[in-house]
């Protein structure tokens, strides 16, 4: 009952530090991956948050306007610009093949990329959770044990704070280093100084390849956490249960090396060349084709048919764009961060549960970097996921929830 109890004081705790400091949330600027109801077709049609119709209506104008152009131009005996069909019939199937090729490949680099990100949530939470009950099983409740946990899970948050950092680098520009959570010995080892340029091909301004480092430097400090129990902790782990949060450090390096692969090996060049250039002939071509047979009083129908094709084709390549890099600031993007602040407060509560207020609260100042007046920038965040107010807003309604890979 006690434990309960310390538990709900926890989750009390974390709730007045939002209503005692609201100006950290103020600036919060919501985003993706975009939440939808499936069954509300309205919305779906008609949404405009997340939608392709934004970026896609420009060029759905421009080529009905074209249609309406080169009909004035013919009806006039000005100059008839008509092609011949028969063109555009192989074209059209050349385009669906690449496109649908283009889709396919962009939607599983899309879903893989989660799944790595995925891992590292998963890893991050597991083995904090692990030093946590192990340590405490062998009746390890004294200071030094309360300090190797506190450090340990210090250590796997900052590991998760950079590679997340490492991830969102090309839409941010912040190297990870500079993260606002990393302070102490760990910043001073995770930061580039002359030995790296001594042992490396890279410079000291060379931030995209030092910050690719930095995770492996900060996995390194994890490991070294972990393996400091034997000197450390009075009732030593056993080397399988030490084993077993080594492997579980491994498996978080293994979404992060799969993030790397997924950053550093783009979708190849001559396919996306390709692709590009046969849909930019074939739509801004279409307005010629129905040239060929439109009279005057079809402009409305040739016009709308033009429409829905520039839609079709120049759409599933503008999602395409949008799915090719997932980490930046779009709409449909995920938003690493956020989930990531959901992993550090799961590990606050997890310390307060076990080692009381005083070693939470110590952990969080040093997460969220609490100034002189107990003000906090709530772990640096700058945007906060759409899908989890969605999902609030949807259960409170009572309405039925659908959305997959929602588990963070």
């Amino acid at each position: 009952m006690v434990k309960l109890r310390s538990l709900s004081v926890a989750v009390g705790h974390a709730k007045n530090q939002t209503l005692a400091h609201p100006e950290a949330y103020a600036t919060v600027k919501k985003s993706g991956p975009v939440a939808y109801n499936s069954g509300d077709w309205g919305q779906i049609i008609f949404q405009c948050f997340g939608s392709a119709w934004p970026k896609v209506l420009p060029f759905c104008l421009l080529n009905t306007l074209s249609v309406i152009i080169f009909m004035l131009l013919r009806d006039h005996d000005i100059i008839d610009c008509s092609l011949s069909s028969q063109a555009h019939t192989y074209g059209s199937v050349v385009l669906s093949f690449l496109l649908v090729s283009r889709i396919n490949t962009a939607l599983a680099r899309y879903n893989e990329s989660r799944g790595f990100i995925g891992i590292m949530y998963q890893e991050t939470r597991e083995l904090i959770q692990y030093a946590i009950c192990l340590s405490k099983h062998y009746g390890n409740m004294d200071k030094e044990a309360r300090e190797w946990r506190n450090e340990l899970a210090y250590r796997s948050m900052i590991l998760l704070r950079m590679a997340i950092a490492v991830v969102e680098f090309c839409s941010k520009g912040q190297p990870a280093w500079k993260c606002k959570e990393l302070t102490g010995i760990e910043k001073l080892y995770m930061t580039p100084d002359d030995s790296w340029s001594l042992h490396s091909q890279a410079t000291s301004e060379s931030e995209y390849t030092n910050s690719m480092r930095v995770p492996f430097r900060a996995a390194f400090l994890v490991r070294e956490t972990v393996t400091s129990n034997q000197n450390r902790l009075k009732t030593p782990l056993h080397i399988t249960q030490m084993n077993a949060m080594l492997t579980s450090v491994d498996r978080f390096m293994s979404g992060f090396y799969g993030m790397r692969k997924f950053i550093t090996t783009p979708v190849p060049f001559p396919l996306i060349q390709m692709t590009r250039t046969i849909l930019c002939f074939y739509l801004f071509t279409i307005p010629l084709i129905f040239l060929k047979d439109s009279k005057a009083e079809n402009v409305v129908e040739h016009s709308l048919s033009v429409f829905m094709l520039t839609y079709g084709f120049m759409g599933l390549e503008l999602v395409a764009i949008e799915l090719d890099d997932p980490f930046g600031n779009d709409d449909n993007d995920f938003d690493c961060l956020a989930f990531a602040n959901m992993v550090f407060e799961d590990s606050f509560l997890m310390i307060h549960h076990v080692d009381g207020e005083e070693w939470a609260n110590n952990l969080r100042k040093r997460m969220c970097r609490y100034d002189d007046e107990g003000k906090t920038d709530v772990m640096d965040a700058n945007e906060k996921t759409n899908l989890l107010n969605h999902a609030d807003k949807i259960l409170k309604e009572g309405e039925s929830f659908r959305m997959d890979s929602f588990a963070v």
